[in-house]
């Protein structure tokens, strides 16, 4: 009975009853990959960013993971590391500078130094959660959108304030958005009002609806970096459709592909992408002639399917289970 007793108050020293737990209200000091993966980009070096975050925490971080070469990518082997709130989105604007976007509402601009490490260079406020960001080849301007609002900003600014900001052209929640990355006054938008929304920033009126789905959010879009008339939307419903710029207001194909949201789409050349949703598999479509056809399926990953990119022949696909998985053709 005494030891009982004894193992009772080693309990209550640790556990005290109705005790209040300990907030937590810091970031950590050291880098913590979470199970929940939400991004992975490339850029031309084959230089590697791989973003995850504390979702499933008290207190929500993220932890952007650099890494210098591919093979260092399969082991978690970082070269460096940057600490700060959870990130929705990141990508190289080139070889040496990333834009992080964090559920805060911000926008960082980080420099990767000679030394290798991470140091913020510029930041930008936007109104609310950013889900998704935007680039252009040879270019330090900067897409990224905030509940109605999408806005166009310039990494070296120093007055914080955006080149354009475009409010209210959607009437709910920007989801998601793409460039045409070989020209700065093109990108694509979609939304939770059913609108995939064509843009160049030239025009009187910017937007124009590209595609009205009758039922689902649009919750990915990409732009065919390859033939440009040509865009993909996925949906919350877990369907994709071909678009054609030059027949708006339609679709050409429609393929579905989970029974869970899209998450992000992804283009290898002209008539392949790739395409993850909540969903454990991968999947690579080919759009010739202008039909929907799965030519990959791979269900390897233990949970949802957050994030996608190409290095040369290679696909990188990461999500939640702590996964990244190469599909290589």
């Amino acid at each position: 009975m005494g030891e009982i007793e004894d193992n009772c108050k080693k309990i209550r020293a640790v556990f005290p009853p109705n005790a209040p737990m300990e907030p937590r209200n810091h970031f950590s000091t050291t880098p913590v990959i979470y199970d929940t993966l939400f991004f992975v980009d490339f850029n031309k070096l084959g230089n590697c960013i791989l973003g995850t975050s504390g979702v499933a925490e008290t207190f929500w971080e993220g932890t952007l993971l650099y890494f210098d070469n591919i093979k260092q990518l399969d082991n978690f082997d970082y070269q460096t590391y940057y600490i700060y709130s959870s990130n929705s989105d990141g990508k190289f604007i080139n070889d040496k500078t990333v834009v992080l976007a964090d559920d805060t509402g911000h926008i960082n601009v980080l420099s990767i130094e000679v030394d290798s490490s991470i140091r913020t260079i510029n930041y930008f406020r936007l109104s609310n959660r950013v889900p998704q960001i935007g680039v252009w080849d040879n270019s330090n301007r900067i897409l990224g959108a905030s509940d109605r609002s999408i806005s166009i900003w310039e990494c070296n600014s120093v007055d914080g304030k955006p080149l354009k900001s475009f409010d209210n052209y959607h009437w709910d929640t920007v989801t998601c958005l793409d460039t045409l990355r070989n020209n700065t006054n093109l990108f694509v938008s979609g939304a939770r009002d059913r609108l995939a929304c064509i843009w160049d920033v030239r025009n009187p009126v910017p937007a124009s609806v590209l595609y009205n789905n009758e039922f689902s959010t649009i919750t990915s879009v990409a732009w065919n970096q390859y033939d440009d008339n040509y865009l993909v939307a996925g949906t919350q419903a877990g369907d994709i459709y071909l678009l054609d710029k030059r027949e708006p207001k339609d679709f050409i194909s429609v393929l579905y592909c989970f029974s869970a949201p899209v998450n992000r789409i992804s283009f290898k050349n002209s008539k392949d992408f790739a395409v993850c949703g909540d969903s454990k598999e991968v999947l690579v479509i080919n759009s010739e002639g202008d039909n929907l056809d799965v030519v990959y399926k791979n269900e390897k990953h233990k949970g949802h399917v957050k994030g996608l990119a190409w290095y040369e022949d290679t696909l990188y696909s990461c999500g939640f289970g702590k996964s990244v998985i190469n599909h290589v053709f």
